[in-house]
């Protein structure tokens, strides 16, 4: 049976047109031509998923699964710059509940593939020689689109599509010219993110 499905309005588009036009304007600026302005970064982690969503059934997504992640970002000063990144997250397994709240009944499996953009400002302290900590504060647009894990049902699935608030924390240690290592924890509203990483600087 086919799987019907409710459209949704796309957040991810906007923003990453948005941070790309914003990073096009950087790379044109002069005081670009120093270096250490410019970096780029890969990143390997874990991020936690837990979110509700209601339609014509309570959908609820919940688990860990493995995530990647791509930055781009540019240094005003030693102490703080900007950052856009792309999260690229796995898929993350739940549940629809096809009867009236209260009433028993069974679950029935469902999964979504999650992804993100966010752009944010990011606040550096140099702690002591090659290490360095930092956060992150800015807005983050995700999406999951929901499946059902067994490809039988002819029921209405809910993608998630949702702006929110990003916050992080994290630290670097430079390990050559231009290339540091980055752990980082990250919160992108519903989810958590830890992950580890390289940071090559231009």
């Amino acid at each position: 049976m086919t799987t019907c499905k409710r459209p949704t309005v796309h957040r991810l588009p906007r923003l990453a047109l948005s941070a790309a036009a914003l990073f096009a304007v950087l790379l044109a600026a002069p005081s670009l031509g120093q270096r250490g302005d410019v970096y780029i970064g890969a990143n390997f982690g874990t991020a936690g998923v837990e979110t509700r969503s209601t339609g014509a059934f309570d959908q609820i997504i919940d688990g860990d699964e493995n995530s990647l992640s791509y930055d781009i970002g540019y240094r005003f000063s030693r102490h703080v710059g900007i950052e856009a990144s792309y999260h690229d997250l796995s898929e993350v397994d739940g549940s629809i509940l096809p009867c009236a709240e209260g009433v028993p009944c069974s679950e029935i499996g469902i999964t979504s593939k999650f992804s993100a953009v966010s752009l944010a400002l990011v606040p550096r302290y140099q702690l002591v020689g090659r290490v360095g900590l930092f956060a992150k504060i800015g807005l983050v647009s995700w999406e999951g689109n929901v499946e059902d894990a067994a490809e039988d049902l002819d029921v209405a699935l809910q993608d998630i599509d949702q702006g929110d608030t990003l916050f992080a924390v994290g630290a670097d240690i430079k390990l050559i010219v231009g290339l540091s290592a980055v752990a980082k924890w990250e919160s992108l509203g519903d989810i958590e993110v830890f992950s580890a990483g390289v940071r090559l600087t231009f």
